[in-house]
């Protein structure tokens, strides 16, 4: 194997295992916040269904012809191998029933995960029936992402806990907790597509982003984690929440900010190569941050 294939090689798939890896980390320490002894077959699972939604994506990312051309050129070339992601995610319920694992959630997970990236919502365009992905509508891109990234670990958790258990975490704790990874994935693909804003424009791909341009976008997330933030602040000083619950909120928020910087620095240009991975450290630390907060 040439130096060169094996660089190829890393660079178009160590983003997609470095995501999975932060999804196997959200799952472990969903587990220990409900007290729940971690599952092997569970974090694993969740890691390879993970892992098989963006191998999925990258598949059917047409834009990427102009946003990461050579990684669109390797996937047209592989086209054949497109079915290996859904023979993943077909492995992965198959053990998840075998072992008494399978929750809705799980369900949940694999349908919107392969709805985001294969045109299966039926949608009236032009009062013409046609169907998209998730990711083709406005907005509803961003939110699906956040929503199911940043619920789908504690929910699966929750279900796989005995009753007594799962009531450890206060309510209102539980509710922050989920906010911030929701909040924080929001930035993260909406920044994303900041990132990618020429090649959307190009494409004809409408994006939160695309449409309101880079620095409109930057400050409406801005607002978003200032408002967001205020609530939190009022809240933890009136006593309702616990310590460790605000800290994992300022933390992954403030950290998700600052690495998404590069981004909206246009004069500099920080190459995909750094941003890429800079900004899934976000994914990473919520995974870190949940786990620490778990075994105090």
């Amino acid at each position: 194997m040439s130096t060169a294939f094996l660089k190829s090689w890393l660079k178009i798939f160590a983003p997609i295992a470095l995501l999975a890896f932060a999804a196997g980390l959200q799952m472990f320490g969903a587990l220990l916040y409900f007290d729940s002894k971690p599952d092997t077959i569970l974090i694993f699972s969740y890691v390879i269904i993970s892992f098989s939604i963006y191998l999925l994506n990258r598949y059917t990312d047409d834009e990427d012809s102009i946003n990461c051309p050579e990684q669109r050129m390797y996937f047209q070339r592989k086209k054949s191998l497109s079915a290996i992601p859904i023979a993943m995610i077909f492995i992965s319920f198959i053990l998840l029933a075998s072992f008494s694992l399978l929750t809705i959630w799980h369900i949940v997970l694999i349908v919107c995960g392969v709805v985001y990236s294969v045109a299966m919502v039926p949608w009236l365009k032009n009062k013409k029936l046609v169907f998209l992905r998730i990711k083709d509508v406005v907005i509803l891109k961003n939110i699906s992402v956040s929503l199911l990234w940043g619920i789908t670990p504690f929910a699966i958790a929750a279900s796989i806990t005995s009753t007594e258990t799962t009531m450890n975490p206060s309510t209102l704790d539980l509710v922050v907790v989920i906010f911030a990874f929701c909040l924080t994935t929001f930035i993260n693909t909406t920044s994303c597509d900041v990132r990618d804003i020429e090649g959307d424009q190009i494409a004809g791909v409408r994006t939160i982003a695309a449409i309101l341009g880079r620095n409109v976008t930057g400050l409406i997330l801005i607002g978003i984690s200032v408002a967001a933030s205020v609530f939190v602040g009022i809240v933890s000083y009136l006593g309702y929440l616990h310590a460790n619950t605000i800290l994992l909120f300022f933390i992954t928020t403030l950290w998700t900010l600052l690495v998404s910087i590069p981004i909206y620095l246009k004069s500099i240009n920080v190459p995909k190569i750094i941003t890429e991975p800079l900004i899934d450290t976000q994914q990473i630390l919520c995974g870190v941050a949940l786990i620490v907060i778990s075994i105090q």
